[in-house]
């Protein structure tokens, strides 16, 4: 209704813009949260542990998009560093050379910056709380008792070990990041799915607005149902005792 175009051609548009910045930030903020989580367990009483959970509490109760303002006002208007909106320059002609690649780099820093320092703090207290559930088992008592190295130790038996569970968890937010954030993406004027949310939203366009649903219903739910396989093959364990 707004575009008069159809629906199908709004996704195709604005999907690759979403699921670029936030596929980039969520695997910069799990790999991120996954490294502190597991250092905080294997060393409980350090300063690090305090810290990120500080830290993971202050997100907690910071909304994605004051995180995102705060951003903006600071590294694109006060110190101009980066641009305050769009996903690349208008004059730049779009396609697969270095040019433009840097600038649609340049112009999705901001954006993912803010999801990446929002998604740190949850994934390193979930990665703290099964690497801890994993220190007390028999293969980690067996493993020092052995004499090996800590860092095998941290590496081979315990974080191994410790990111399962994660890996669902990261499984469907891939699903869930079809949806974009409507805020994240408004605030940086960034031609993605959240943004078209918002714009369905402010000028009442209910077809787009049952598209991009039925888009995000659609890969959350295929996002659940990959995760439930991948743990299946991640875990022997999960095989074993569904026989």
């Amino acid at each position: 209704m707004i575009y008069r175009v159809s629906v199908n051609k709004i996704i195709a548009k604005a999907l690759p813009w979403t699921a670029f910045v936030v596929s980039v930030a969520l695997l910069l903020s799990f790999f991120i949260g996954v490294a502190l989580g597991t250092g905080i367990a294997w060393k409980r009483r350090s300063l690090l542990d305090p810290v990120v959970t500080g830290y993971a509490s202050l997100t907690a109760a910071t909304p994605d998009y004051v995180t995102a303002m705060l951003l903006l006002l600071f590294f694109a208007i006060r110190l101009r560093w980066f641009p305050s909106k769009g996903a690349y320059d208008i004059g730049l002609t779009p396609g697969f050379n270095m040019q433009f690649i840097s600038n649609v780099l340049y112009h999705a820093a901001l954006p993912i910056l803010s999801y990446t320092l929002e998604g740190i703090g949850g994934w390193a207290l979930a990665m703290k709380g099964s690497a801890i559930s994993v220190l007390g088992e028999d293969y980690i008592v067996a493993a020092k008792a052995r004499g090996l190295r800590d860092r095998r130790i941290l590496v081979s038996y315990l974080a191994r070990n410790s990111i399962l569970p994660l890996i669902t968890a990261l499984a469907i937010s891939f699903g869930g990041m079809f949806g974009g954030s409507i805020l994240i993406e408004t605030i940086f004027n960034y031609p993605g799915m959240g943004w078209f949310f918002s714009q369905a939203l402010m000028r009442k366009d209910y077809g787009m607005l049952q598209g991009l649903f039925l888009l995000t219903i659609t890969a959350t739910i295929l996002a659940n149902f990959l995760a439930d396989i991948l743990y299946t093959r991640l875990d022997p364990r999960v095989r074993l005792e569904g026989r």
